[in-house]
């Protein structure tokens, strides 16, 4: 086994996960910790303690240090991923003159306005940093302030994708509320190393540091979906989706990323997912149920209703909507046939969403791989197979710090980033196809589904 290393750290909402690959790819070790919990405002502000991420940080490097040395390893890169459009001001002393914003903030729709919301509320009398949960961390991690941020965290903020710089309207607006932001580099690009002191503290070398993507492209990248034409569907708490293509495209509730230098990562977020599950049963006792209702709904067959399963009220894509709330056809016969109308929802709106993204201009000739929670329910798969006609390869191994470590070993390899990213073997994963004799039955109810959906469609 080869001792050279590569780290991915994810800062997601709740937790900090690290993992630890080797030169072929190879998880060697992986490890979380718990962040701050957010704080939520009457106001909508949505906040969290930016020193937990900092802490949260050493202890999971502090942990990837040890497994390292265990294996003989030698760590030589490292990329960090976050929330997009979480950050934090901090003063010229690089102190936070508030709580961070998280990424749903209720105070404005995107994080300069929320930072003037802050300085509006705190009446800062001096000059201030926006910095990104990356960036902030990174200042931490090298004892430097000149860090870059990466294009894919700051989109939200104000970048630019074609000039791969700030919005000179963004700029502008900040420069006059006294806020300097970060320089902009492309994701794999080398932003500094760790320092000494803090090599020494953590038990690490002073390995090199590569810019990142958000957590939903270290999401995708981490299932193998960097080819053109591929997609990847993320079935965790929300249904996430993106196809790799050679152009952007953007519309209503969906945008796209950039993957250096030429390659785009197209899609969007709904607010349905595993999330929609709590209709069957309390949090608490879901796992135990979702595997008992699993093998019921695959001999049940197709559910006798069609339902939008959402909780609460608005929706992003692909129905953007602040007024749509959980739609049903009827009243399902029983818990199995509710479980599975469930199940046939959220695969009926993954339909629908990737081809509101072809009718963009997305490329869908490649394969098509899921990951998260949902992967993991052969029924669901198979459901979802047959609803969009064609085979599902899901991954057992992926994950936001598996992508960010699979960036560090691709641009600490150079040359480029995307293609230094296909070369890296991923396991292909389970196969699940179409189900023939459920196909007719199952057409039928996603053509009322969009009858149900129709005066929430966008025209």
């Amino acid at each position: 086994m080869s001792n050279f290393g590569a780290i991915g750290v994810d800062l997601a909402t709740e937790s900090a996960r690290a993992i630890l690959l080797d030169s072929d790819a190879n998880i060697i070790g992986r490890v979380s910790a718990t962040l701050a919990p957010v704080q939520r405002g009457e106001d909508g502000r949505r906040t969290q303690d930016p020193q937990s991420w900092i802490s949260a940080t050493a202890e999971v490097l502090t942990a990837i240090s040890k497994i390292a040395q265990q294996n003989h390893m030698t760590p030589q890169a490292l990329t960090i991923s976050a929330t997009s459009g979480t950050f934090v001001l901090v003063d010229d002393a690089n102190q936070p003159i508030a709580l961070g914003a998280m990424y749903n903030d209720g105070r404005a729709s995107n994080p300069l306005d929320r930072a003037l919301e802050i300085i509006a509320e705190v009446n800062p009398a001096q000059h201030l940093d926006l910095l990104h949960v990356p960036e902030f961390v990174i200042r931490w991690l090298t004892q430097s302030y000149d860090i870059a941020t990466d294009w894919s965290h700051a989109m939200k903020t104000g970048v630019d994708l074609h000039t791969k710089n700030w919005n000179l309207t963004v700029e502008e607006r900040a420069e006059k509320a006294n806020i300097s932001l970060p320089r902009v580099v492309a994701p794999g690009h080398n932003i500094g190393e760790l320092s000494f002191s803090r090599a020494e503290e953590l038990g690490l070398p002073q390995l090199a540091i590569y810019a990142g993507m958000t957590d939903g492209c270290t999401g995708q990248i981490s299932a193998g979906g960097t080819q053109l034409g591929s997609a990847v569907t993320t079935l965790g708490t929300t249904l996430v989706l993106k196809v790799v293509g050679e152009r952007e495209i953007v519309g209503p509730g969906y945008y796209s990323h950039l993957l250096p230098e030429d390659r785009w990562l197209g899609g969007g977020a709904s607010n349905i997912g595993g999330i929609s599950l709590q209709y069957i049963a309390p949090a608490a006792e879901l796992t135990s149920e979702l595997k008992r209702l699993d093998g019921l709904a695959e001999v049940r067959g197709p559910a006798s209703v069609v339902t939008y399963p959402l909780v609460g009220r608005g929706e992003r894509f692909p129905f953007p909507s602040q007024e749509i709330m959980e739609l049903s056809s009827g009243d399902p016969i029983d818990e199995i046939d509710k479980y599975r109308a469930i199940l046939e929802g959220i695969a009926f709106t993954e339909r629908y969403a990737y081809e509101i993204l072809e009718m963009a201009g997305a490329d869908l000739s490649g394969e098509l791989t899921t990951v998260g929670g949902g992967a993991h329910s052969a029924t669901w798969c198979t459901i979802r197979a047959t609803i969009l006609g064609r085979p599902i390869i899901a991954r057992s191994e992926s994950g936001s710090d598996l992508g960010a470590a699979m960036i560090a070993l691709a641009a600490h390899l150079g040359g480029d980033l995307a293609k230094s990213l296909d070369s890296i073997a991923v396991p292909k994963g389970d196969i699940f196809s179409p189900i023939e004799t459920e196909l007719d039955a199952l057409e039928e109810s996603y053509q009322r589904f969009l009858e149900l959906t129709k005066s929430f469609q966008e025209p």
